[in-house]
């Protein structure tokens, strides 16, 4: 892997703590997948923990580039539907793929709810998707493709929750049912909003 030392233990850990589970991976292990120097990673890296925070927010990154792609090719909400239907398969399906569903998820269920420096983190990353959604949802409806009665933060709220329980059940099951639902149920809840 080319890249400073910096970037290949960022990028090794990305994998490794979404792969293997951020109590799995060892710090040796990451030294030595990344080919730096045990003192390189802590000049980087004062501990695991700084590590984990840094790969929480590169993940919160990846994910609201994600979001952000989807919702740019989506003019409308019905839009929304088919990209976000496309991209998720792409994920699911992509030959040499190892996806388990939602990196900020996964990685969020692996410590106690609340524990410091982690859940400000993951706060701050979803209230950033929630923004997101919520500016797009708001130009669907400046634009008359939704009701304006229903608050755009509120409509966010209940798409990301959508998507994360159904990608949560799909990894706990492996049943593809629960992807299907995911697009229905936003549907219904974006056709609740729709003008008539």
């Amino acid at each position: 892997m080319k890249g400073s030392p910096r970037y290949r233990i960022l990028e090794i850990a990305k994998k490794r703590f979404y792969q293997q589970g951020y109590y799995h991976t060892g710090i040796n292990q990451l030294i030595r997948e990344s080919g730096t120097a045990k003192a390189s990673f802590y000049d980087h890296f004062p501990s695991k923990r700084d590590l984990g925070i840094r790969v929480i927010q590169a993940y919160g990154t990846d994910v609201l580039i994600w979001f952000r792609q989807i919702l740019r090719e989506s003019n409308t909400p019905d839009d929304f539907i088919s990209e976000m239907s496309k991209a998720v398969g792409i994920q699911i399906n992509e030959d040499g793929s190892y996806y388990q569903g939602c990196p900020i998820a996964i990685f969020s269920c692996q410590f106690p709810v609340g524990e410091q420096p982690f859940s400000d983190e993951f706060k701050s990353i979803v209230f950033r998707w929630e923004s997101l959604f919520a500016m797009y949802i708001g130009r669907w409806q400046a634009n008359g493709l939704l009701e304006e009665s229903i608050g755009p933060m509120e409509l966010a709220r209940d798409l990301i929750n959508i998507y994360e329980g159904a990608l949560i059940n799909w990894r706990i099951s492996l049943n593809e049912v629960y992807l299907k639902r995911m697009f229905a149920q936003m549907s219904q809840r974006l056709k609740l909003g729709t003008k008539k």
